[in-house]
């Protein structure tokens, strides 16, 4: 390790170093940046390797409530993991991981979750799959004109309870936005031309945040209440107008697209902060012990009781810290990891894979 090689918490006077780290990593453009670092920096909850004076690698965290199960645990989101073109591949990535993990974890943080372009590229420090997204991508076509309906900023907040109940309430992992940080992401679309169409019957049935560009329209957010997704993607193919679209939307929707491709992608990871607080939370019931090993956050090491607690005597199964998170989340059974979990106890195998089914995941924000 070079001795001119920092790793520290990051502070206020960093903001231009992330600022521009950002840039050369992802090259968005200076409205959103300017929008970002005024809005959504968090210095002491981010970190950052400083070599010679200069920010070469960084990752961010913004704190949020995360819904589990139908449990609100305090969490994070992670964005903005970036290391200079110049300096990769010198193991910094996994020096500010553990960094930032502990970080968290010394902030009462449980666990932290993000949508990485590429996930695979984070299964080294223990933070693996945890939510699928629906990609709907091809041309919108032509066809009949309709008028498109539009809602100007100051009538967002009429939004947020289509989100709360939709999104926030239905699926594990995903944010549980306040009404102040649902007004915020919507500022945070708006930063760099995003518009919000609205369906809207007798009463607001969805809405979609979108971006039309010259050839293009993407679709980051939509969200409709059960029955009126199909309508609502109606409204987003008119507001593209024969351009190609690309619309991100929850996994488990039972939707028919009169136009371009349907996918289901592994769209979101998320990593262990804290195994003991995520047990006490989730309250399950279940008289077996599990011993967790964990590379990036040392006490999440040992042998736990479901109530959270160190414990003495033989654990059922040993497992990763990370691939157990999947399984609390919901997102996979322990039957389907089976492959990582070392068994010392088949009855209790069987019984933890019972007190712990598959639920409907999602995590539908980006930063």
């Amino acid at each position: 390790m070079d001795n001119n090689e920092t790793v520290r918490i990051a502070k206020n006077e960093d903001v231009e170093g992330f600022y521009r780290l950002w840039q050369i990593c992802f090259g968005d453009s200076d409205s959103f940046c300017n929008w970002l670092f005024q809005k959504r920096f968090v210095p002491n909850w981010s970190v950052c390797l400083e070599k010679y004076g200069e920010i070469v690698s960084a990752m961010q965290a913004v704190p949020y409530t995360i819904g589990v199960r139908g449990k609100d645990l305090p969490g994070a989101m992670l964005c903005g993991v970036s290391t200079h073109p110049d300096h990769r591949k010198k193991g910094y990535m996994r020096r500010i991981f553990t960094k930032e993990m502990n970080l968290l974890s010394n902030k009462g943080v449980l666990l932290a979750v993000h949508t990485p372009a590429v996930l695979e590229s984070y299964f080294a420090y223990g933070h693996f799959p945890v939510a699928d997204a629906v990609y709907i991508q091809g041309k919108s076509g032509g066809g009949v004109q309709k008028e498109v309906h539009y809602f100007h900023h100051t009538q967002w907040e009429e939004l947020f309870p289509i989100y709360e109940r939709n999104i926030a309430e239905k699926y594990s992992g995903a944010l549980k936005r306040t009404k102040a940080e649902f007004l915020r992401k919507g500022d945070d679309y708006a930063s760099d031309g995003g518009k919000c169409i609205v369906l809207k019957e007798d009463e607001i049935q969805g809405y979609a945040f979108v971006y039309l560009m010259e050839n293009k329209l993407v679709c980051p957010e939509a969200v409709a209440k059960e029955g009126y997704y199909n309508k609502l993607l109606e409204e987003i193919v008119a507001a593209a107008n024969g351009r190609e679209v690309a619309i991100k939307l929850p996994p488990d929707l039972e939707i028919a697209p009169k136009f371009g491709k349907k996918t289901l992608q592994q769209k979101g990871v998320a990593g262990v902060c804290n195994i003991s607080g995520i047990l006490k939370k989730l309250e399950i019931h279940c008289p077996y012990k599990v011993e967790v090993f964990d590379e990036m956050v040392s006490e999440n090491n040992g042998i736990f009781s479901f109530d959270g607690k160190k414990a003495q005597g033989q654990a059922a199964i040993k497992i990763a810290a990370g691939h157990f998170l999947g399984v609390l989340m919901g997102y996979v059974s322990l039957d389907e990891v089976s492959q990582f979990v070392t068994i010392y106890s088949q009855d209790g195998f069987d019984y933890i894979n019972g007190a712990l089914p598959k639920c409907k995941c999602y995590i539908i924000d980006e930063y």
